[in-house]
């Protein structure tokens, strides 16, 4: 009866966490709206809401949700409690294709015209990523996904600085290495935010749609096959889908890591860790906790901060939790 009451408690925490953060994030930031100006804006801070706030609010909680239903679908997916795009190298991977894109510009390719190349070598370079790490995991287990995915990592990140330096002077509209490496979400418009809300959108359905597959190839390979699942091939257009959107993510607002860990770990141990329950409420606290994040990482304390320096504190006691725990050893 006491974790019924508790479970319950959790729930309704994670609903009330939305709509909270949601209010907090227009309210905070370099500057502060005050909260009668949110309800009937005027003037300066008319132009503030609508043309900069809102539109960042919006992002920050599509990101959220969509890379907390990254990291929940591939940790069923790949039984490994440690996984989300920016462990595996997805995320990586994709900024260093965001930035390959730059390069067009030597071909005298219209800047305007990279905010839809951009996205394109970005997915390309985030599904290789991922595949390396998977064909290393492969053949090493589920550790050897975990230090694949940080070798992966490291390395698209040690090119991507490299390809920074290179075309620093001769393209200043480049964003500096801390925007790709660290994430910052800063200047989005709802361009992206209708692009990546349907992206969203598509995500939830088809994930509460598959949740008994997923659940399926989580339990074991030799069940799946028995279900008439491959669970291979099932994978792979699962993280196609997904590279998708993290290629969209990285290539406007950088690399952001580890809300993938966060969030389906919390609903996990605190409400359960099948999908049809793991995903949407994952993808209700993701908001949450990527607007409250965003709030500090956008000049609430009188300084920008990157976000991924926030996510990582947060995940860090998490991370260090489950592998003192040994449950990467003992299967998830």
């Amino acid at each position: 009866m006491r974790k019924s009451y508790f479970t319950l408690f959790f729930i309704i925490l994670i609903i009330f966490s939305f709509p909270i953060s949601f209010i907090l994030s227009l309210i905070y930031g370099q500057i502060y709206i005050p909260l009668n100006e949110i309800i009937s804006p005027h003037g300066f801070y008319y132009t503030i809401l609508f043309r900069i706030r809102l539109p960042t609010v919006i992002a920050s909680a599509l990101i959220g949700a969509s890379l907390s239903i990254a990291g929940a679908i591939m940790q069923l997916l790949l039984r490994n409690p440690l996984m989300d795009p920016y462990v595996s190298g997805t995320a990586s991977g994709g900024a260093f294709g965001a930035v390959l894109a730059y390069f067009l510009l030597a071909f005298n390719l219209p800047f305007g015209w990279l905010i839809y190349i951009s996205p394109l070598i970005a997915f390309f370079f985030s599904l290789l990523a991922t595949v390396i790490t998977l064909a290393i995991g492969k053949k090493t287990g589920v550790y050897g996904i975990i230090i694949g995915g940080v070798v992966v990592s490291y390395l698209f990140s040690s090119m991507l600085t490299m390809l920074l330096e290179a075309i620093e002077y001769k393209y200043p509209q480049v964003p500096p290495p801390l925007f790709w490496l660290l994430g910052e979400i800063q200047i989005v418009g709802y361009e992206f935010d209708e692009a990546l809300g349907t992206l969203v959108f598509l995500l939830i359905i088809f994930s509460i749609i598959e949740s008994r597959k997923l659940d399926l190839v989580h339990i074991s390979d030799e069940l799946s096959f028995a279900k008439k699942v491959n669970p291979n091939r099932y994978r792979m257009l699962w993280i196609i889908f997904l590279s998708v959107i993290v290629g969209l993510i990285v290539s406007q607002v950088g690399i952001i890591g580890f809300i993938g860990i966060i969030v389906p770990h919390i609903v996990r141990r605190t409400i359960g860790g099948n999908s049809s329950t793991l995903i949407p409420f994952s993808a209700i606290l993701g908001s949450s906790i990527m607007m409250l994040s965003n709030i500090i990482a956008s000049g609430a304390l009188g300084f920008v901060i990157p976000v991924t320096a926030i996510t990582s504190v947060l995940a860090s006691p998490i991370i260090i939790y489950v592998l003192v725990k040994s449950r990467v050893s003992e299967g998830y």
